[in-house]
């Protein structure tokens, strides 16, 4: 037997958390793995998971009695029983995986470089989400920390850009960002920056007690706090990706641009709190971008493997030119894991801050 720790969410209100513990039997059906889930990363990305949850679906892919939820996060972990001919004990295992210590898979289209999770109740979600990849165990833990932290935010940031200039950018002239100390941001910020495509003004939106450390970063062309977004020239044609979810900060900026904001996006709901629907506005109509939607289309247009090879090497180049604001800070301890996520949740975390965690 496997003793299982797990941290989980209320589903209708993710403010209660709690500790819950139980036996996984070792004695597993044909093709079946557990893995020990060694070390994960947490960001405001998995309080949009939580937020959003039924929402998009994100409570689905590791179901555990009403009411309550897992979390997704993205982590590495080590295969610690096998029945899967294809796969072995100890293999380190790169991917999505709940709030837990240990989770059981039912492999399916194993390669070399990884596999699918064919659990039935998985069929219907997202393909990107069901794939885990095989790696090094003489990988480093330094890069494991920016595969966890950033591969995932990075991959929304480089299929946003990709969506933008796959559009020519709505016709706008800038795009602002809500939000603008998010790793989400940053990223699609650099795209722009090292994109030989369209040129549009970065315009950053941050907290008054973020605003230098993200003028600092050097990736925005604009920083502003979010009570001076009347700084913002009206006439310019704008788009607006809020990473944050915060109703008013759209509703503002609806009011200022009007008809001239001509595209407008919700990614993220790190705000989850402040995230409701305001009612009708001036400019288009908000709607919810689904990174794996644009990643369902460049998959098939230039198959799954160059996608994340893309990916993989703009974030290789963006971590290769230093990231000397980073601070990886590593915990552990189930305790810790719901201390850190209520952070996260009501916004006390810090954005230099790198969170790496364990049960």
């Amino acid at each position: 037997m496997v003793h299982v720790t797990q941290m989980q969410v209320n589903r209708s209100d993710i403010r209660e958390t709690r500790i819950a513990e139980h036996e996984l039997s070792d004695d597993l059906p044909d093709g079946a793995i557990i893995l020990e889930i060694d070390r994960f990363a947490l960001t405001a990305n998995n309080v949009t998971y939580a937020a959003s949850g039924d929402l998009i679906g994100y409570w689905k892919f590791f179901p555990v009695d009403d009411p309550w939820g897992l979390v997704p996060v993205w982590g590495f972990a080590d295969i610690i029983a096998s029945n899967c001919s294809e796969l072995s004990v100890g293999e380190r295992i790169y991917g999505f995986f709940p709030s837990s210590s240990h989770v059981q898979f039912q492999p399916g289209k194993v390669r070399e470089n990884g596999f699918v999770d064919t659990a039935t109740h998985r069929q219907a979600l997202p393909a990107l989400y069901n794939e885990y990849h095989r790696v090094s165990t003489t990988k480093t833990a330094a890069l494991e920390n920016i595969q966890m932290l950033f591969q995932p935010l990075f991959a929304t940031s480089f299929l946003l850009h990709d969506f933008f200039v796959d559009n020519d950018c709505f016709g706008a002239e800038a795009i602002i960002l809500g939000s603008a100390s998010s790793k989400t941001a940053m990223g699609v910020a650099r795209q722009f920056a090292q994109s030989t495509g369209p040129k549009p003004r970065i315009i950053g939106l941050t907290s008054a007690g973020n605003h230098a450390f993200v003028e600092g970063l050097g990736l925005y062309d604009i920083v502003l706090p979010y009570d001076e977004i009347k700084q913002i020239p009206q006439e310019m044609p704008s788009s607006y990706i809020d990473i944050a979810g915060n109703a008013q900060v759209r509703q503002s900026l609806h009011n200022h641009f009007g008809d001239q904001m001509v595209y407008s996006c919700a990614v993220g709901m790190s705000h989850w709190d402040q995230f409701a629907d305001t009612g009708p506005m001036p400019g288009a109509k908000p709607i919810f971008f689904f990174a794996p939607d644009q990643a369902l289309k460049r998959r098939s247009e230039w198959g799954g493997a160059v996608l994340q090879e893309r990916i993989a090497a703009d974030l290789h180049a963006w971590a290769s030119s230093g990231m000397p604001w980073l601070n990886i800070v590593e915990k552990d301890g189930a305790s810790i894991v719901v201390d850190t996520f209520g952070a996260l949740r009501d916004g006390r975390s810090n954005p230099t801050e790198g969170l790496i965690l364990s049960f």
